[in-house]
C-alpha cells in the first residue's frame, strides 16, 4: 500500500490495522496481482495507491480558503468521531491542507446477541498536513500523515474473542472479571509518514521529472496487566508480558516520463531501507540466563534491516490508434541482515543461528496488451514474471538451539510467479432506452507460484539428519485462478451495481509433505456476490440498498497447524441515504444501517471471531 507515493505497512500476528480518513482520499488505484512494475518487491497479491485530495479538490474556482467540520456517530459501540479540515491557496502558488479526526468507541455488540464483545473498544486519531508550491513548470510539496490507535484488547486478537476462562482461572485471579482482565493487553499503535515530492514538467515532451522521498515510522507497544506479571505463565511463543515492535522505512523514487512519437517511456530508480526492531519482556523467563532473563527478540519475529535497490523501465507503445503494447522490465537487488538476539538460546552459531547479511537479485519482466476493439469495448491481456524476496522473518527466524530445525534460513531462494490476467470492458449507452447506460468488466486470472516460503513441518522436516536445518524452507509453490465480474447499470435516476468474485487454488503438495497430494489454500476466499440498488430522488438526495452474500468457506486446508476453521455461509444487507442540502451550500447529511438484519457471522479470515451486529451510522458535515 502506498499513500501519496510512500509505502506503508506493518507485519505482526493480528496487528497492523491501518485506518485512513475516507474524506481525504482523492483517488484510489488498485492494481490486482503482480502487475505493477513500479511497486516494491513482494506484491504478488496486488498494490493499492492512495492519493490524498489536493486543495483544488476542496476549493471551488475563485475560492482561496475553506474549512469543513464533520461529526459521525455509530450506535454499535456508541462510537463518536469528529473531524476538522482547513485548506487554502494563494495567488502566488502556495497552498496548504490541514485535517484532523478523532474517534472514540466503547465495546461493540456482535450480531444476534444482546451482550457486548469484551474489550473491543478503542480510540483513534488521524491527521494529515500538506503544504506546497506550484507554478507553470514546478511543484514542490511536503505532506505528513499520522495515525494512532489504542485500547485494551484480548491478547493477539484485534477486537476479537476473549480466551476461554476456566474455573481454575477464576480461582487463580479471584473472579471472572479479574480473569478476563488478566488476559488482556493495553495496545498502542502509531504510524507517522512524511513525504517530500518534486515535479518538474517544462514544455518539453521528453521531460516530466519526479522525485518522491518518504520516511515512515510504525511503532506498536502492548503490555499485560500487573496481575499477569505476578501470576500468569506465558510461553516463549506468546510475546511475553510486554512487547515492542517498530519499523522505520526510508524510500526514494526518482522517475521520468518522456514522450517521443508513438512511445511513452517511463524510467525510474528506487531505494528502500526497512529497519525493524523487535523486543519482548517475558517475566516467566526472568530467571533463565539462556533467555537473557526474559529480555529477548522473539525467535519467530527477528530484528533486521532489508535494503532494496531497484531500476525499472516501461515503454507504452501506441502501435495503432486502437492497440497499445507496453513491455516493462524491473530489476531488484536486495540485501538483508539480521540483528542477532540477546538470548543465547537464539544466538548460538553451533545451532545454525547466523544473522549475517545475504543478498537476492533478479529481473521481473511484464507485457501488457491493450486493444480498443470498438468504441464501446476494450480488451486487455497482461503477463508478469515477478520475484518476491524472502523477508527478514523468513531468513532469520530460528528455533531454540536444541530444536530439530534450529537454524536461520539464509539460503532461501526468491519466490517466483507467472501471473496471467485478461479482461474485457464494455460500456454501452442506450441499451434499452436512450437514457440508460451499462458498464461491464470481466477479469480472468491465473497465477503459478514456485519456491514459496513456509515453515518446515511434517514430512518436510528431516528428523534423521545430523546437520542443522532451517525452520523455513522453499516449498514447491502453489497455483490459483479465478474471475471477477463487475456490472453497473443506470437509467434516469435509478442505478444498480452487481459483482461476483471467485477464487480457487491449491498448493503443489501439502504444507507438511511436498510429495503428498495437493492441498487447498488455508485462506482461499469464499465465493462472493454483491448487489446494490439506488435511486436519486432529487438533486443531492439519494437512497440505496446493498446485499452481500458469502458462500461457506470450506477450502480451509488440511494441515492441522495452518488450516482455518470452516466458515458458514452468510448474507448481509445495508441501507443508506445521503443528502446534500441544496438550500444551504456545503451542508450534507448521511445515514447507513449495516448488517440490517443483525446477522451473526464470522467474517472471512477471522478464525472464528464474531463480527459486529447491526450498526446505525450517522454523519453530518458542513463545508465552507
Amino acid at each position: 500500500m502506498f499513500v501519496d507515493g510512500a509505502p506503508i505497512g506493518f507485519q505482526q500476528y493480528r496487528y497492523g490495522t491501518f485506518f485512513f480518513d475516507p474524506f481525504l482520499i482523492g483517488e484510489a488505484e488498485i492494481v490486482k496481482g503482480a502487475h505493477d512494475y513500479r511497486a516494491l518487491n513482494g506484491k504478488f497479491g496486488g498494490t493499492i495507491h492512495i492519493k490524498t485530495k489536493t486543495v483544488d479538490d476542496l476549493l471551488t474556482p475563485g475560492e482561496s480558503f475553506g474549512f469543513r467540520v464533520n461529526q459521525r456517530y455509530n450506535t454499535n459501540g456508541d462510537a463518536k468521531a469528529y473531524n476538522l479540515s482547513l485548506y487554502g491557496k494563494s495567488d502566488s502558488g502556495f497552498y496548504y491542507i490541514a485535517n484532523g479526526s478523532v474517534t472514540d468507541s466503547d465495546d461493540i455488540r456482535v450480531g444476534g446477541a444482546s451482550e457486548d464483545l469484551d474489550y473491543s473498544g478503542y480510540e483513534q486519531e488521524n491527521m494529515l498536513f500538506k503544504v506546497g508550491y506550484e507554478n507553470d513548470h514546478h511543484q514542490f510539496e511536503v505532506s505528513h500523515t499520522r495515525y494512532k490507535d489504542e485500547g485494551r484488547k484480548p491478547w493477539a486478537n484485534r477486537r476479537g474473542d476473549m480466551p476461554t476462562i476456566t474455573n481454575r482461572n477464576i480461582e487463580k485471579y479471584g473472579s471472572l472479571e479479574a480473569a478476563k482482565y488478566a488476559y488482556t493487553t493495553y495496545n498502542e499503535y502509531t504510524d507517522n509518514t512524511t513525504t517530500i515530492s518534486y515535479n518538474y514538467s517544462p514544455s518539453n515532451p521528453y521531460i516530466d521529472f519526479n522525485i518522491k522521498a518518504a520516511r515512515s515510522e510504525n511503532d506498536r507497544h502492548w503490555v499485560r496487566p500487573d496481575i499477569a506479571f505476578e501470576k500468569m505463565y506465558v510461553s516463549v511463543g506468546s510475546y511475553g508480558h510486554e512487547s515492542w515492535l517498530s519499523y522505520s522505512r526510508d524510500f526514494i523514487d526518482v522517475y521520468n516520463t518522456a514522450v517521443s512519437g508513438d512511445h511513452t517511456l517511463v524510467t525510474g530508480l528506487q531505494y528502500q531501507n526497512t529497519d525493524r526492531d523487535s523486543l519482548v519482556f517475558n517475566a516467566t523467563q526472568a530467571k533463565k540466563e539462556a533467555k537473557n532473563y526474559g529480555w529477548y527478540t522473539p525467535y519467530y519475529e527477528p530484528s533486521g534491516i532489508q535494503r532494496t535497490y531497484a531500476a525499472y523501465a516501461a515503454d507504452h507503445y501506441q502501435a495503432t490508434p486502437n492497440f497499445t503494447i507496453s513491455p516493462s522490465l524491473r530489476y531488484e537487488y536486495v540485501t538483508s541482515e539480521g540483528k542477532g538476539n540477546a538470548a543465547s538460546d537464539y544466538n548460538d552459531p553451533s545451532a545454525g543461528h547466523d544473522y549475517s547479511e545475504t543478498t537476492h537479485k533478479g529481473f521481473s519482466p511484464r507485457l501488457d496488451l491493450d486493444y480498443e476493439a470498438t468504441a464501446n469495448t476494450r480488451l486487455n491481456f497482461s503477463y508478469a514474471y515477478a520475484m518476491k524476496t524472502p523477508t527478514v522473518d523468513n531468513l532469520y527466524s530460528v528455533q531454540y538451539s536444541r530444536a530439530r530445525a534450529s537454524a536461520s534460513a539464509r539460503d532461501l531462494e526468491v519466490s517466483r510467479i507467472h501471473a496471467y490476467q485478461a479482461s474485457i470492458i464494455n460500456i454501452t449507452d442506450g441499451l434499452f432506452r436512450d437514457s440508460d447506460s451499462i458498464g461491464t468488466e470481466l477479469t480472468l486470472f491465473y497465477n503459478d507460484v514456485s519456491d514459496h516460503v513456509h515453515n518446515r513441518v511434517g514430512e518436510n522436516l528431516d528428523r534423521d539428519t545430523n546437520e542443522n536445518q532451517s525452520w523455513n524452507a522453499n516449498l514447491d509453490g502453489y497455483k490459483n485462478y479465478g474471475f471477477e465480474l463487475i456490472n453497473q447499470y443506470r437509467i434516469a435516476d435509478f442505478f444498480s451495481d452487481f459483482s461476483v468474485a471467485y477464487v480457487r487454488g491449491k498448493y503443489k503438495g501439502s504444507l507438511s509433505d511436498s510429495t503428498g497430494s495437493d492441498e487447498d489454500f488455508p485462506s482461499t476466499p469464499p465465493l462472493n456476490i454483491n448487489l446494490g440498488l439506488g435511486y436519486e430522488w432529487s438533486e443531492g438526495l439519494t437512497t440505496g440498498w446493498k446485499l452481500r452474500w458469502y458462500d461457506a468457506q470450506t477450502k480451509t486446508g488440511e494441515d492441522k497447524i495452518y488450516s482455518y476453521p470452516v466458515g458458514k455461509q452468510y448474507t448481509l444487507q445495508d441501507i443508506y441515504a445521503t443528502w446534500e442540502v441544496q438550500q444551504v451550500k456545503g451542508l450534507s447529511f448521511g445515514a447507513i444501517v449495516t448488517n440490517l438484519t443483525d446477522r451473526y457471522y464470522e467474517a472471512y479470515l477471522s478464525k472464528g471471531v464474531a463480527s459486529p451486529g447491526r450498526e446505525i451510522k450517522l454523519n453530518a458535515a458542513y463545508q465552507f
